[in-house]
């Protein structure tokens, strides 16, 4: 069974506008720089890569790709990172679950920190994020990026990879 040391003061999934994510920045000094790039940053400017923030505390990834069907997404969880993910261009829908227990179809990579899961989709639900919204997963989620809303598109995305050790 999966363990996690993590107590946040929230442990579930999180999704709103930007406008609305610097109330994001008390869960601890790393979610703050994190948060502060975003909010501070030209992100449709951004270039695909990593993108240093802090160190090993936060730093963030910008990703270009198409979205696929939901039986292409595998869902994953993370230990030391909660990710906020960002919707720069396109949309996107994102499968989530609680982490109850399921055992993971794929072990726990140490060294980039996930574990993927095969999860029916009947047991997910799925949210809807365009251009300007973001969503935050935290180690107390499974989460499945990357699936198409209608159809496969072109999406552009910042996912900000924050510690929580």
């Amino acid at each position: 069974m999966e363990t996690h040391n993590f107590t946040p003061q929230f442990q579930r999934m999180i999704t709103s506008t930007l406008s609305q994510l610097f109330w994001y920045k008390t869960i601890n000094p790393h979610f703050a720089r994190a948060i502060d790039f975003a909010l501070t940053t030209d992100l449709a400017s951004l270039p695909v890569g990593k993108h240093d923030i802090d160190g090993d505390n936060a730093f963030a990834i910008v990703n270009e790709y198409t979205t696929k069907p939901t039986e292409e997404c595998d869902p994953e969880s993370h230990r030391d990172y909660a990710d906020i993910q960002i919707m720069i261009r396109g949309t996107e829908k994102f499968g989530y679950t609680p982490l109850n227990g399921q055992q993971p179809s794929r072990a726990y990579n140490e060294e980039k920190d996930f574990a993927l899961y095969s999860i029916p989709e009947d047991d997910m639900s799925y949210i809807r994020l365009k251009q300007g919204q973001f969503i935050i997963f935290f180690p107390t989620d499974i989460h499945q990026p990357e699936v198409c809303n209608t159809q496969p598109e072109l999406v552009k995305k910042l996912v900000l990879k924050i510690s929580v050790s």
